[in-house]
């Protein structure tokens, strides 16, 4: 399930004194060529490059299972999920901090984004009984990475951004070989009904719950990929249209608004599809027939397996959205 990444812009003077030595040293080891050793935590400030992107990572001071180079590869597999979906890592400069913690497994995470140094920061709370199963199956750290494609939006309109991060995470990993189709599509069979507003509930913009605001996001953005795919004939899908936001300049470093993210999305496709849905779910109570939908896209679920239907109306849109078409 995803986690609360509030997305939050930050100064200077509101970055913890973690991050500002993290950066310290970025910028020590930038003109020494290499990193140097942080001043704080176990291990030193690594780099990870995702193609011209840099990703620096830290461990705070706490025992862990894992070593630093299990962490690497943590690291490195939520990098490729993010470029398999957006194409190209989404920011230049990223700062990862791995907290641990008493606790068993990947915790909370969190992203924002330094206006004033300019560079993507994220935390992750990591139990110190993580083990590299764990890892492997862990979404936390391709989820917020994912927010930094993405602009910083304002609360109430947190769930196009929440819902955009939990729709394309598992679809990124799926991608690169890290989950199966069938992973995929069972847990949005499973889960995007959580998104449905309740009786007297109204639209996105007035979520509160957890549910809402996640699943309802990830089901704006399914009905979405498949309306631009239907329209296109499956030439174009969401990836095409965030990817136009970022290379329009609408990543988590830019002070774009939700709307503007959305008319450039679509300015991108030559179509009307995310600015009429995100108005019309933002502002009314939208329900779909999810198992329905499903099949029409060729997913069945029975008992505990899903399997797919290439018979299926929506089943090559299905198939494009894996990225088998």
């Amino acid at each position: 399930m995803p986690v609360q990444s509030p997305g939050m812009k930050t100064s200077r003077l509101a970055q913890n004194l973690q991050t500002l030595m993290l950066f310290i040293a970025l910028v020590v080891s930038q003109f020494a060529g290499q990193p140097t050793q942080s001043s704080i935590g176990r291990d030193s400030l690594q780099l990870i490059t995702a193609g011209n992107s840099q990703i620096y990572f830290n461990v705070g001071n706490g025992p862990l299972s894992v070593s630093k180079a299990d962490l690497a590869s943590y690291v490195r597999d939520a990098a490729r999920a993010v470029t398999a979906y957006y194409g190209t890592f989404p920011v230049h400069k990223t700062v990862i901090n791995f907290v641990p913690s008493d606790d068993d497994g990947i915790g909370l995470g969190t992203s924002t984004y330094n206006d004033d140094e300019d560079y993507g920061v994220v935390t992750i709370n990591i139990g110190e009984n993580t083990t590299r199963r764990n890892l492997r199956s862990s979404w936390t750290l391709t989820h917020e990475l994912m927010h930094l494609g993405f602009p910083v939006v304002s609360h109430n309109k947190r769930w196009l951004s929440e819902g955009i991060a939990t729709y394309v995470e598992p679809i990124g990993r799926m991608r690169i070989g890290n989950l199966s189709p069938e992973e995929v599509w069972g847990d949005l069979l499973t889960n995007l009904p959580k998104g449905l507003p309740r009786q007297g509930e109204g639209g996105l913009r007035s979520a509160r719950s957890f549910d809402r605001i996640y699943w309802g996001g990830a089901l704006y953005c399914l009905l979405a990929d498949v309306e631009i795919r239907q329209r296109t004939n499956n030439r174009a899908g969401l990836e095409d249209a965030l990817r136009s936001i970022a290379k329009q300049g609408g990543t988590a470093a830019s002070n774009w608004d939700a709307e503007e993210a959305v008319a450039a999305g679509d300015k991108g496709l030559g179509l009307n599809v995310l600015q009429p849905l995100y108005t019309r779910m933002g502002e009314q109570p939208i329900s779909i027939d999810v198992p329905t939908y499903m099949r029409k896209l060729g997913v069945v679920k029975s008992g505990e397996t899903v399997t797919f239907d290439d018979r299926a109306p929506l089943a090559a849109i299905r198939r494009a959205i894996d990225g088998d078409e």
